[in-house]
């Protein structure tokens, strides 16, 4: 499985690579202002080249790929028919819809959002804003997980803090024999995470359970072989870094840590003792400025084998450990 950035903002809608050239197309040639949309009839060009001026006055990302991508999902059509097709009319009702889809995101609103759904690890998921909107470094932690299980039949796994559920649901989609737990602290996120493995036809145990209290290694019954966690990492301190499309739409319970940006490794590290089995693994994701942090909270743990691993920007985002093996 390689891993991709999601197909919103990796890959066409027929998996062909969303290149560079999107942005560099001239959308400006229709004559007159181009954030204004044209009178009627409206075209695939017009409103793709009002739907990049748009997007690009608001200072978004990608706009040119972003109005492309919300014209193809809102008509139904290919960005093949839109390239070869540019003249060609589209229905007024279409036209209403992306133009309120351009809007939200304008305003900062997640494409993801927008679309209802986002790409992980080759599986369409359902999202909201009751949960995270899954990363592409996410991903990366699935990969590291399936390697560490690789020698493991039929390996029983806890996701903490499923969300979504992607981290879980990959990992069954990828592992058939496994058996996956996944809780969450949010009965909103679990609606999202459960309506994901009914669609995907996925047999994932979701539980609510939070991590931060003496019952949850009752709630979720061990031993497992893997332990494996997204948690809120970002402290309450750089709340105003982020952006305001992660700021003001991804939920703050699965964001933010408090104060101390490690912990929830703290409680994981002490979990991972009683829940995993000998010689099962801790692999979490981390803020790239506290990993060597979270080394250390699994060092003092007793866990060992503790690695830390980069993402593909180069970031340390990867934290590994296992439960010692009795001698």
């Amino acid at each position: 499985m390689t891993v991709s950035a999601g197909k919103p903002f990796g890959s066409d809608a027929d998996g062909s690579a969303v290149g560079a050239s999107d942005e560099d197309v001239d959308d400006t040639s229709s004559a007159g202002d181009p954030s204004a949309m044209p009178s009627s009839p409206q075209t695939r060009r017009s409103c793709i080249t009002y739907g990049t001026a748009t997007l690009r006055r608001a200072g978004r990302d990608a706009p040119r790929r972003t109005a492309i991508w919300l014209l193809c999902d809102i008509a139904g059509l290919s960005r093949a028919s839109v390239y070869g097709y540019p003249e060609e009319p589209v229905e007024p009702d279409v036209v209403d819809d992306f133009t309120e889809a351009v809007r939200r995101r304008a305003e900062g609103e997640p494409l993801q959002h927008i679309l209802g759904y986002d790409e992980f690890f080759g599986l369409r998921l359902r999202v909201s804003p009751d949960v995270l909107v899954p990363r592409p470094e996410t991903e990366e932690v699935v990969e590291y997980a399936l390697k560490a299980m690789r020698s493991v039949d039929a390996p029983r796994v806890l996701d903490a803090g499923t969300g979504s559920g992607c981290i879980a649901l990959a990992l069954k989609s990828e592992r058939p024999d496994a058996q996956v737990m996944a809780c969450d602290v949010s009965e909103a996120a679990l609606d999202v995470a459960r309506a994901n493995a009914s669609r995907l036809a996925l047999d994932v145990d979701f539980r609510r359970a939070d991590m931060l209290t003496d019952d949850f290694a009752a709630r979720c019954q061990g031993p497992f072989d893997l332990l494996i966690s997204n948690p809120p990492y970002i402290p309450e301190g750089e709340a105003e870094t982020l952006s305001d499309t992660v700021r003001e739409y991804d939920p703050h319970l699965a964001l933010f840590s408090g104060e101390d940006a490690l912990r929830f490794y703290r409680v994981l590290a002490r979990h991972a003792g009683g829940m995993l089995a000998p010689g099962g693994r801790l692999i979490v994701e981390t803020h790239a400025h506290y990993a060597s942090g979270v080394a250390d909270v699994f060092g003092d743990a007793g866990l060992t084998n503790i690695q830390v691993e980069q993402d593909l920007a180069g970031r340390p985002r990867i934290a590994m450990a296992m439960k010692p093996v009795a001698d």
